[in-house]
């Protein structure tokens, strides 16, 4: 069983606490999950709270151990440091829109294209899934 974790949850970021819940749920140290992603222990202890930021290095050597897209860890690191969405926004947001698809991609056993598709392709998986030109909007 792994030591009594020091960090509380309500300091951590978004990423912190998910951090703590994947050290809890593997039943590993701070420092196991430091020495097998290669990312210095102080410095994964501090990309854990409020505040920081953490490298985009660090985020993908974390997301190779953890199983994850480094774009899904990016998304939660500066989930509360994006300008607030306004309050008549629907809850389209970027980083609800990311862990969407990355969330569907997983249940479906996909994974991340080796090369980026083209803004034509994209364009066109945007348009089936219901986004509209602004000016369609009055129709």
């Amino acid at each position: 069983m792994p030591a009594r974790l020091q960090i509380k949850a309500e300091d951590c970021s978004p990423l912190g606490q998910f951090i703590l819940k994947y050290l809890e749920e593997q039943g590993i140290s701070m420092n196991r999950l430091a020495e097998l992603s290669g990312v210095p222990q102080p410095r994964l202890r501090g990309a854990c709270f409020k505040g920081t930021c953490p490298t985009p290095e660090t985020l993908r050597k974390l997301a190779r151990v953890m199983g994850k897209h480094h774009l899904e860890l990016y998304t939660l690191a500066y989930e509360g440091r994006i300008e607030q969405i306004p309050g008549d926004a629907d809850d389209n947001s970027l980083d609800m829109l990311m862990r969407e698809l990355f969330e569907t991609a997983r249940e479906l056993g996909l994974t991340v294209p080796k090369i980026r598709p083209s803004k034509a392709k994209i364009r066109k998986a945007l348009l089936e899934l219901g986004f509209r030109v602004e000016s369609d909007e009055s129709a």
